[in-house]
């Protein structure tokens, strides 16, 4: 009995020191600005994020948040709450991954009068890489957004970010 009781007090610790947080700011744009010319996107807002994830053999499982500032020819800032899995390819040293992320826009923000943007959902789906404590993603999103009076109704995104993982 006293055996059992710690093996399960050994494996919960386990669990909870598994656990990873990382804080991460970079840039937006949105995935129409890309200059074929000379192959550069334009345009860029501040992007910020909050994540928790929990380690499963070859995958991290857990939640975020995050704020996606206003790129010039949209002019609408999102905030969306996001469940995520990232698939580390091999998780040794240096770790890369793919990430796929799904929620829901909490707030959505229009600079433009006449019109009232409700932003409904969230999926993404981009690369990242670990080392040590800092990580690296790139990331491509798509924001549903319904009441937009100028007839947009995906907002389409690319963000690059820099993160730390404070825990």
């Amino acid at each position: 009995m006293k055996k059992g009781i710690i093996a399960l007090f050994i494996a919960a610790s386990t669990c909870v020191f598994s656990m990873d947080g990382h804080i991460r700011f970079g840039a937006i744009t949105n995935g129409n600005t890309y200059n074929k010319e000379s192959k550069t996107f334009e345009n860029y807002a501040p992007t910020m994020s909050l994540e928790v994830t929990q380690s499963l053999l070859l995958a991290d499982v857990g939640v975020g948040i995050g704020y996606n500032g206003k790129t010039s020819g949209t002019d609408i800032a999102t905030v969306p709450a996001y469940g995520l899995v990232k698939m580390n390819i091999f998780p040794i040293g240096i770790k890369p991954y793919l990430v796929g992320k799904v929620g829901k826009v909490l707030y959505t923000k229009d600079s433009v009068s006449n019109s009232n943007p409700d932003g409904k959902y969230f999926y993404g789906a981009g690369i990242g890489m670990d080392i040590l404590s800092l990580q690296g993603e790139i990331l491509y999103s798509v924001t549903k957004i319904d009441g937009d009076r100028r007839g947009n109704d995906k907002l389409e995104q690319v963000s690059f970010t820099l993160g730390y993982k404070f825990f």
